[in-house]
């Protein structure tokens, strides 16, 4: 199945693979199988790894996520470039 594209997406300079789902926005990131990212959610700077769900309002910046990670509502996650913040598998945030 195609990455599917909501129609208030915005993706710039995104890798983004098969069965995604995106209605947020997506910038300079890898998004791997399965991922769903919900309206209003930000990605900037990221690897999303399979199966994570990034939740409505949320803002992640600079941020590596391992397979199988949900991001709640309104959570707002800032790394940095050189020092990205990890969230490990199957974690509930």
């Amino acid at each position: 199945m195609p990455a599917i594209h909501g129609i208030d997406s915005k993706v710039n300079n995104a890798l983004i693979a098969n069965g995604c789902v995106i209605d947020g926005e997506v910038q300079n990131s890898i998004i791997f199988r399965g991922v769903r990212i919900a309206k209003g959610a930000i990605v900037k700077n990221c690897i999303i790894m399979q199966d994570s769900f990034i939740s409505e309002g949320v803002h992640l910046d600079s941020v590596i996520t391992d397979k199988l990670v949900v991001i709640k509502p309104g959570k707002n996650l800032s790394g940095d470039p050189s020092y990205p913040i990890y969230i490990g598998k199957s974690i509930v945030i």
